[in-house]
């Protein structure tokens, strides 16, 4: 009787089989065939919070250039960069990426100074990509532009971009009566863009 009994409990667990489970570092055994044996892992996964900027092409304005018309009929004139470092022929190409859903990023511009005695940073205008170009005489240029300070200045802001975001910018140079000519070289400034998270 008990023979009997150990081959009706065994049988079915032979023929049936059983599911035996296991975790992270166990070493699971069963019956084959029959048995199926099923581990376990744990996958993680960490995605930081990031922001990121991208800033690309140094800007010129020659004025001198034989494609220019300088003198303008009127001052101030408005002239459109006869030169680019990136892809945006009318200033610079300007990406921001942010992940996060919580955070609010801001992205600001400066620039460094007056060109020179006589030629202002005020006299540099940015607008968003695509602005169109402001009738010479207007003094201010009006629509989207706004003239460069010293101080950071923000231009747009935002959540997740889901990517980098395109927040580039085109340039104009307002040309004034008292501008007095440059070196060869011509006159410089630096302009700065930031980005941060709060």
């Amino acid at each position: 009787m008990k023979v009997t009994l150990i081959l009706v409990l065994l049988i079915p667990t032979l023929l049936l089989g059983r599911i035996i489970e296991g975790g992270p570092g166990d070493r699971i055994m069963g019956f084959a065939p029959g048995d199926t044996l099923i581990d376990t892992l744990r996958v993680t996964v960490r995605v930081p919070s990031r922001i990121g900027l991208y800033v690309n092409g140094n800007t010129e304005f020659d004025l001198g250039d034989a494609a220019v018309t300088f003198p303008p009929l009127v001052f101030p004139g408005y002239y459109d960069p006869t030169l680019v470092g990136g892809t945006n022929t009318d200033g610079v190409d300007v990406e921001v990426f942010s992940n996060s859903q919580t955070l609010t990023w801001h992205l600001e511009t400066c620039g460094s100074g007056d060109f020179s005695l006589t030629i202002a940073l005020d006299q540099l205008y940015y607008a968003p990509d695509g602005e169109a170009n402001p009738i010479d005489g207007n003094d201010p240029p009006g629509g989207n532009w706004l003239s460069f300070t010293t101080t950071y200045t923000e231009i747009a802001n935002g959540t997740n971009t889901t990517g980098w975001q395109d927040e580039s910018q085109d340039y104009i140079f307002q040309a004034e009566t008292d501008d007095a000519p440059t070196p060869a070289a011509g006159e410089n400034v630096t302009i700065y863009y930031r980005v941060y998270a709060q």
